[in-house]
């Protein structure tokens, strides 16, 4: 079996000359050429070369082995290029799996903006119920999952990426909208939209609004909450709703945000597989993310200011 190196040797005696040229671009010492040489000569059972009064004559055989030696470099060299690039966070496949709040609309975002600067990297994004996001990492169908909440699942790291306050959602022309504060008792016999009972958000509010002994006029359920903040701006009802949900619609138009109290948080995880850890493509991807997020949390900011004296 050839190495590497006689393959390197043998083309450098092509391309200069002679064995004392070839030393000199690999910075070896003549009689290691050509020890490599007659090693090569071995492995591949036939002679390369004719010596004649110290120099070495390519043979036929020869000028037939450089060309398909020239493609093995080219093929190392287009590795290094791909090590590199991959070591940098620059190439190679990225699977996401997110959570609607996330994967409907900042998500798409971040990963135009993260391809544009990183051309040769290729994403699958899929949206699931939080739930489900854990077995995905866990099962590795996905490198990187986006959740807000994660149950205890053998062989799954967590790390917090976003913990903000629910918001109120109202439609444009709503008597609430005057108020920086929407408080329970404020939604006292109004008609209002809300999540699957399912939801781990759902039972956070219930307990809210029961511990506040209001009771609130359930107009519509939605499976998810960009549904309910739709349903919202055509004018039939409040919700309470994540803020990253409520800010997408609010940039469509058709409602107004308000603060809710006392706070719900609303939290958004990344998950990826403990064993493994990030690869260096999720941690770029991650790092690539702050900067959306940031722009999100300040524009809900300023969204819950909107409209008020």
């Amino acid at each position: 079996m050839s190495t590497l190196r006689q393959l390197e040797a043998f083309r450098a005696v092509m391309r200069s000359g002679s064995v004392t040229e070839a030393g000199k671009l690999l910075r070896l010492t003549q009689p290691t050429i050509s020890k490599l040489i007659a090693q090569l000569e071995r492995s591949a059972g036939m002679k390369l070369f004719v010596r004649a009064n110290g120099r070495l004559i390519p043979r036929p055989e020869a000028e037939t082995l450089l060309h398909q030696v020239d493609k093995v470099f080219v093929a190392v060299e287009e590795l290094g290029r791909n090590t590199k690039r991959l070591a940098n966070g620059h190439s190679g496949h990225l699977r996401l799996v997110a959570f609607p709040p996330l994967a409907l609309r900042l998500l798409p975002a971040a990963i135009t903006t993260f391809r544009k600067r990183h051309p040769d990297v290729r994403v699958t994004l899929n949206i699931r119920g939080s739930s489900y996001i854990p077995d995905w990492i866990a099962s590795q169908q996905a490198d990187l999952g986006f959740t807000s909440f994660a149950s205890a699942v053998a062989g799954i790291a967590v790390t917090g990426l976003m913990s903000s306050p629910a918001v109120c959602v109202m439609p444009l022309d709503h008597p609430l909208t005057s108020k920086a504060v929407i408080f329970p008792e404020d939604f006292e016999g109004l008609e209002y939209v809300g999540l699957g009972r399912e939801a781990p958000f759902s039972h956070f509010l219930e307990r809210t609004f029961g511990d506040a002994g209001v009771k609130r006029r359930i107009a519509v359920e939605a499976g998810y909450s960009s549904m309910a903040c739709a349903l919202v701006a055509g004018g039939l009802g409040l919700s309470i709703i994540d803020p990253l949900s409520a800010y997408d619609q609010y940039k469509e138009g058709g409602v107004v945000l308000r603060r809710f109290e006392p706070e719900v948080r609303c939290e958004a995880k990344a998950a990826y597989p403990a064993q493994t850890g990030l690869s260096l493509l999720a941690q770029a991807f991650l790092k690539h993310l702050e900067g959306p997020l940031k722009d999100y949390e300040a524009g809900i900011q300023r969204a819950l200011q909107s409209g008020l004296n």
